[in-house]
């Protein structure tokens, strides 16, 4: 049982202290009491801090894991009794709601140090108490179920030393996102985050200066890497109770569909479902991560380089993947809400809203001038089929209607009265 007593970890307050930032520990309150679904927590939602505020008389926090009470708040006119002409001096301001942007960066700071934390007793030896990530996971579900945009936006800047925890919270997220697209339960999508942030463990038995090494690995340094799937596999396979699938996706993810991939050179159906959604995820995450010794792959392009990748990723599961973002990759034949079909050119400020060149009108079944349009303002209804829509000259007009996406000026519809 976890001591509450240690003054440096834990502080008990009042419920109506509670703030954004703050890591939950267990409600002083029976479980039918509790309002939550979750025992620990970190407070990232206005809705549940209004329902702390309005509902739970005291709360205990861990000052490792969140932020700890500011002055303001500690100082109340019980305690303090201040002259009323300071009162007002005194008095907190009522913060606003934080956006999903700092929301979503304190869940991933705190997911990190969490996995940081886990991953360090992995180097040293020590057993891993895999528990401790359930919170993490329950988190990052809540916050994904209005979307991941914005969790995986904050994880994508990596550095130093901190970029194998920071990935394995994006892989986290990415896989969750997508067991959810696929319709698994709410067991299943759990499984799918603990795998992502448990897949790369192993990489704490590898030279930290192999880890953290910018330019490129030797042979021997290559080769001392790629054993870190079996390592993982040796910390996690004897812990008890731990999903089987979670110890799959450590030792298999960088397996591919065609044998070619390590540590035991699987093929197809020897693959598991959670294996090919881990490798999916994890490649992407890896080429789009902005790093200061490379260039990121932006998202349009690490899928539709991804999907040239013959015998590497399952197809269906990387169309799944692709749906599951909500963003198309360069050269995708897309609807748009106005029935003008177009391809992928460009990216726009948004992943989600890339540029399209539109060169065909649906209802009227007719070619168009080829014109770039903003999504943002005519959004994708759907991806379609090249062959559907144009048999055997698809692969011709494709290549033709990208060929002028690299023109510096690209050419505009025409004005209503001009020559056809």
């Amino acid at each position: 049982m976890t001591d509450r007593s240690d003054p440096n970890r834990y502080l008990r307050i009042e419920g109506r202290q509670a703030e954004l930032g703050m890591y939950i520990h267990p409600l002083h309150c029976s479980w039918l009491d509790n309002p939550f679904w979750r025992s620990s927590f970190l407070l990232v939602e206005p809705s549940d801090r209004a329902q702390i505020h309005a509902s739970v008389p005291h709360i205990t926090i861990d000052l490792t894991k969140g932020r700890g009470l500011t002055l303001a708040a500690a100082i109340t006119s019980e305690e303090v009794p201040a002259p009323a002409a300071t009162v007002a001096r005194i008095r907190p301001r009522r913060r606003k709601p934080r956006t999903d942007t700092e929301m979503a960066t304190a869940l991933a700071e705190h997911a990190t140090a969490t996995v940081s934390r886990l991953y360090g007793e992995a180097r040293l030896g020590h057993s891993v108490h895999v528990p401790d990530l359930a919170p993490v996971v329950e988190e990052i579900a809540q916050f994904i179920a209005k979307g991941s945009a914005t969790m995986l936006a904050v994880t994508r800047l990596k550095d130093g030393d901190q970029y194998t925890y920071i990935h394995s919270v994006a892989v986290a997220t990415l896989m969750m996102g997508l067991a959810r697209h696929l319709g698994l339960g709410k067991e299943d999508i759990r499984v799918a985050g603990m795998a992502g942030l448990l897949h790369d463990i192993g990489k704490m038995q590898v030279a930290p200066a192999i880890v953290d090494k910018a330019g490129k690995l030797t042979i021997n340094e290559l080769a001392e890497m790629r054993q870190h799937p079996r390592w993982g596999y040796d910390i996690l396979v004897g812990i008890e109770d731990l999903d089987p699938r979670i110890v799959d996706v450590c030792r298999h993810h960088h397996e591919k569909m065609d044998g070619t991939g390590y540590p035991d050179g699987l093929t197809g159906e020897q693959l598991s479902v959670f294996v090919r959604m881990s490798a999916i995820c994890d490649v992407y995450d890896a080429v789009t991560s902005i790093r200061p010794y490379k260039r990121a792959w932006s998202p349009h392009e690490a899928l539709a380089r991804m999907a040239g990748w013959q015998g590497h990723l399952d197809p269906e599961m990387l169309r799944a993947f692709v749906a599951s973002l909500g963003i198309q990759p360069y050269g995708a034949l897309v609807r748009l809400h106005s029935n003008r079909l177009g391809l992928v050119v460009r990216e726009s400020d948004c992943p989600q809203t890339p540029i399209v060149r539109t060169f065909f009108h649906v209802p009227d079944q007719q070619p168009l001038p080829p014109e770039d349009v903003a999504t943002s303002t005519d959004p994708i209804l759907r991806a379609e089929r090249g062959d559907y829509w144009f048999g055997e000259r698809w692969p011709a007009l494709h290549a033709e209607i990208m060929a002028l996406a690299a023109l510096p000026d690209p050419p505009r519809r025409r004005q209503a009265g001009g020559n056809a």
